[in-house]
């Protein structure tokens, strides 16, 4: 990816990202072990992050799963005044999950080092399922560093393995010292694919990310704001993801770096001429903060730019894929083939 953003520490890079899923096991999904990782080399520099993660799931039986996970980084930081400071980050952690009836009882207990101090987390969290297939997730991480305590909340609505006529759609809160991150969306469909697995899955992994170092590095990834296929599980498709992460840029001031994202998309899923189908139209709103720094106040100031993009793409012979995304703010254009194979 030419030009992502590492948002952890909002430097302009290029990435490469990458995993792979085994089921080792006699190919039993119950029991499966994951690894993967992103290389960010840093523009204009000749420095680069590594994020590599892995973790192994076991589940027992429908209502009882544990987990076992490791997450390394080695990189930079804007953590300290001055920008570029290297820094060595290891976490390692345990969940475990059990559940009653329409409750979900998540917790963890994790070990990591930032800065050469070594931390200890533990959290506990509860998913209610409530009427109409909605639900409610709380969770609390404490920590032995004060400033790493965090706040959990999510909410939300799965779709039915029979449609129904209902949107479904969630809505993500993290929250600790200085930092605030958002997640939101909602679907609109016969074809939306948001479940029951994959809503629970998204409120339990957000709030088990908490243990480990890359809560929200693997989140935005920019797919929010650039080519996605996700908009083809849904007619209408929106996306909202914010993040805000305070930095003493100098003694005793705290400066910001985050962005807010919003994306609009609908699929005329009828629609088809030829080999060509489902046009997609899209709306994109992109806000940036980041310090800068004010020659006359000898300071640093918070600084926000915003962009406006619109996507158009369709479907050829419903294998092909092909969306551009036109940011005339920026003069820029972003084109994207993908093949689906069946």
């Amino acid at each position: 990816m030419h030009d992502g953003m590492d948002n952890r520490n909002q430097f302009q890079v290029n990435q490469l990202a990458g995993g792979i899923k085994l089921f080792p096991y006699h190919n039993d999904d119950r029991f499966q072990v994951e690894f993967g990782g992103t290389y960010n080399a840093i523009k204009d520099t000749s420095l680069a992050n590594k994020l590599l993660y892995s973790r192994i799931t076991f589940r027992l039986k429908k209502s009882f799963w544990f987990r076992l996970g490791y997450e390394s980084k080695n990189g930079y930081t804007t953590e300290q005044p001055s920008s570029f400071q290297k820094t060595r980050n290891d976490a390692g952690y345990f969940a475990v999950r059990f559940v009653f009836h329409k409750l979900y009882l998540i917790a963890f207990l994790g070990r990591g080092k930032i800065y050469d101090s070594n931390n200890t987390r533990y959290g506990f969290a509860g998913l209610v399922k409530g009427p109409f297939n909605t639900y409610f997730l709380g969770g609390h991480v404490q920590s032995s560093e004060e400033s790493e305590n965090t706040r959990t909340l999510a909410i939300g609505r799965w779709a039915s393995f029979r449609p129904d006529g209902l949107p479904s759609g969630f809505l993500v809160w993290k929250h600790r010292e200085n930092y605030d991150f958002q997640l939101g969306g909602a679907f609109w469909g016969k074809k939306n694919l948001f479940i029951r697995p994959a809503a629970i899955g998204m409120a339990q992994g957000i709030f088990i990310s908490s243990a480990a170092l890359g809560d929200n590095h693997e989140l935005r990834r920019s797919q929010l704001m650039t080519i996605t296929d996700d908009y083809r599980n849904a007619d209408i498709s929106l996306f909202y993801v914010y993040m805000n992460k305070g930095i003493a840029m100098s003694p005793g001031q705290i400066n910001h770096v985050g962005f807010r994202a919003v994306q609009l998309l609908k699929m005329f899923d009828k629609i088809k001429l030829s080999v060509f189908s489902k046009p997609v139209i899209g709306f994109f709103y992109n806000e940036e903060t980041e310090p800068e720094f004010n020659s006359m106040t000898l300071s640093f100031k918070d600084k926000t730019t915003d962009s406006w993009a619109f996507q158009l793409g369709l479907s050829i012979y419903d294998r092909f894929i092909l969306n551009a995304i036109n940011n005339p703010d920026k003069s820029e254009w972003t084109v994207a083939l993908s093949y689906i194979y069946r």
